[in-house]
């Protein structure tokens, strides 16, 4: 058991190592080499655990997931309505810690790799069918099924868009600004009249405020290190 739970720890350390060295070197430049060297381990201890640069890239595509995932179960601790958990959602995905060019272009690296590698193709997949799903959880509180099935496909695939814009531009987004462009979408796709529109802004300030103490802390970045 306490080996089992050392390899653990250890493939946990090899992955967040791997991942800052994507978002350092860029994919092509990334090497087992360079995983061990931000570990501060031999590449033969890298081999021990990652058979081969592919499965150390499965292990980096699970991780970058993991930190949204992690980020939205977080959010959703303190969020108490339907548009709350509607922006804690639009909020972990664009939070400033983790939406940045750097992270962007580290990101638009991984998604090439998905078409030739099966592991991060399932992670993707599973991934796509979460984020649906939590839209769909709470636009069923504000529109009929079918159209909350659509609605929340649009936010999935604006959430991807957002994210290959942001490795690709030259210049960085901005997390707000992101974050605005899924409101403008939102307002579009979900009734968004006047009364709707407070409850809305009030939602996203709050969720907002929060993330910026919560996801922001020490505490949480050293758990969510240790989620992979």
């Amino acid at each position: 058991m306490r080996s089992s739970s050392i390899r653990n720890i250890r493939r946990a350390e090899l992955s967040v190592a791997a991942f800052e060295a994507v978002i350092e070197y860029g994919l092509r430049r990334t090497t087992l080499d360079k995983v061990g060297d931000k570990a501060g381990l031999s590449k033969g201890v890298v081999l021990h655990h990652f058979k081969d640069k592919s499965a150390l890239l499965a292990a980096v595509f699970r991780r970058s997931n993991s930190l949204l995932s992690e980020s939205v179960i977080e959010l959703y601790k303190y969020a108490e309505t339907p548009y709350e958990r509607l922006w804690a959602i639009i909020v972990a995905n664009f939070f400033e810690s983790i939406f940045n060019h750097r992270v962007c272009q580290a990101w638009v690296s991984l998604i090439s790799e998905v078409p030739h590698n099966h592991e991060c193709q399932r992670i993707q997949i599973a991934n796509t069918s979460r984020i649906g799903s939590n839209f769909r959880h709470e636009l069923k509180h504000l529109l009929n099924p079918e159209d909350a099935k659509a609605a929340s496909k649009q936010l999935g695939l604006l959430i991807d868009g957002l994210w290959m814009r942001g490795g690709l531009s030259a210049e960085p987004i901005k997390s707000s600004t992101a974050t605005s462009d899924m409101e403008f979408a939102l307002s579009k796709l979900v009734p968004f009249d006047e009364v709707s529109a407070v409850k809305h802004h009030k939602a996203r300030k709050k969720i907002e405020r929060i993330a910026k103490i919560v996801l922001g802390s020490k505490a949480f970045k050293e758990r969510s290190y240790r989620a992979v």
